[in-house]
């Protein structure tokens, strides 16, 4: 059970990190918006995500017995050069309403993952302690 438990919070850990580092990067974009020649600065979130999900489910070493050795997880830091921002268009291109859209959807996104997140500790305490009985 701690194997599951540890994988959902590994990913939801990434999740996040990622996501307050686009809210980051976003939050500059607004910031510079009349800021002559800056250029607009993002990460593909769902590109690098998927490639630590894939990367996490394929590296990890099946072991035969309990006191086996797991392999050591998977971190951010591992992709950090494509995780680097990278600059779109042409100097001054920051579009105020663009950029607010993509924040806010970006904020939205990472509370949804808080709440799975949640439910799932909530399903978890609810095993634990056999539906409340």
């Amino acid at each position: 059970m701690w194997g599951l438990l540890e994988k959902t919070i590994n990913l939801v850990n990434t999740a996040l990190k990622l996501r307050s580092y686009r809210h980051q990067l976003l939050s500059s974009n607004i910031a510079n918006v009349d800021t002559p020649g800056y250029r607009r600065k993002d990460i593909l979130f769902e590109k690098i995500f998927k490639k630590y999900f894939t990367e996490l489910k394929t590296k990890v070493l099946k072991t035969t017995k309990d006191n086996h050795f797991l392999t050591r997880p998977i971190l951010l830091e591992d992709w950090k050069k494509e995780i680097e921002p990278f600059t779109l268009g042409t100097p001054n291109n920051v579009n105020l309403e663009e950029e607010m859209v993509s924040l806010t959807e970006n904020q939205l996104l990472y509370e949804a993952t808080l709440q799975a997140l949640s439910k799932e500790l909530e399903r978890l305490k609810e095993i634990i302690t056999e539906g409340g009985r």
